[in-house]
């Protein structure tokens, strides 16, 4: 889902489900990073704020069952690496661990015109590097790295083959620096099966992020339709499980509005309200024992905050859109 102007940086916050009962960090090996990816469920994020603000929030979401954060968008450039060292510093400073995220597409904003500098090469590699950099200052918080938010949906890299090379220089970077942390894209279904060749990237992936959202299928009417919106959801965890040969399936994005004013829907049936909201999170909430657990296939939310509109659990004011809770354990 591409970002509207309005965004300048924004978290997608994770509450873990562990197959054991010790929620204690685990050590800062990839294997043990992979393993925990394969246990998480929850919510999402919020928009650029100083360190202080961010610490302050993520200690909030700590409090209400959040053991992750993993950032979307960027602040200025994105080409800061001093900047992701306040985010993750501010995720270590409260012990919740963190994705950060290297925004891939040239462009900002939705309906932002394409420039003669807006490349990839020009506008995009140098979000990699700072993003890389700052990880290899301050590993600890860290536990994985995604390169781009629907790279392939938006064709950022030109093609997969492309994006697949950057995501190896990202590994090759780490190495050498004595780290191996996981690394992945964030992408719709869609966006994998309407690239072509995407053995290259899915060689490259270590598990895969998931963007997942049943409120933009043509058959949609409310989130809490056990039918529609169930079997949207799971046709589309049904390809990943396809192609990702065992390895963790995480859905980085999902979640329904309470309003359609930032994303139209496709189905003239659909319901954005706050009630479809969280009939849509009920509604993942309840199978946590028969599905997620079963499967270790973690689930996250869209947002946090409106800060995208209509698609936080709060309002921008703080309040809580509806009696929401994330359970840490099923």
């Amino acid at each position: 889902m591409i970002l509207s102007n309005i965004l300048a940086l924004s978290f997608i916050v994770v509450s873990v489900a562990l197959a054991s009962k010790n929620l204690e960090r685990f050590a800062s090996t990839s294997l043990n990073r992979l393993e925990r990816i394969k246990s998480m469920y929850a919510w999402e994020g919020f928009d650029c704020k100083t360190t202080d603000e961010m610490a302050q929030d993520f200690s909030e979401m700590k409090e209400r069952g959040a053991r992750v954060v993993i950032t979307f968008e960027f602040c200025g450039t994105g080409a800061d690496a001093s900047y992701y060292d306040d985010v993750i510093s501010a995720a270590g400073s409260v012990g919740i661990d963190i994705i950060p995220l290297a925004w891939t597409l040239p462009i900002h904003a939705v309906g932002q015109s394409y420039g003669p500098n807006d490349t990839f090469l020009i506008k995009s590699v140098p979000r990699i590097e700072a993003v890389t950099q700052a990880v290899i200052n301050n590993p600890d918080p860290v536990l994985a790295i995604a390169i781009g938010d629907e790279p392939l949906y938006d064709d950022d890299a030109g093609s997969p083959a492309a994006l697949a090379s950057y995501i190896t220089e990202v590994r090759r970077n780490l190495s050498t620096a004595g780290l191996d942390i996981p690394l992945s894209i964030s992408d719709l279904a869609y966006g994998w099966q309407s690239s072509g060749n995407i053995t290259p990237v899915a060689d490259a992936v270590d598990f895969f992020m998931v963007n997942n959202f049943p409120y933009f299928a043509f058959d949609a009417t409310t989130g809490g339709n056990a039918s529609t919106s169930w079997n949207d959801f799971i046709q589309d965890i049904d390809y990943f499980e396809s192609i990702a040969n065992g390895r963790p399936i995480l859905v980085t994005q999902t979640g329904w509005p309470t309003n359609e004013d930032e994303f139209a829907p496709n189905s003239p049936d659909i319901v954005a309200s706050v009630p479809s909201s969280e009939g849509f999170w009920n509604l993942l909430d309840s199978h946590c024992e028969d599905f997620f657990k079963s499967l270790n296939i973690g689930w996250m939310w869209r947002s946090w905050e409106d800060d995208i509109d209509g698609w936080g659990v709060k309002y921008l004011n703080g309040s809580d859109k509806w009696h929401w809770n994330a359970r840490t354990e099923c």
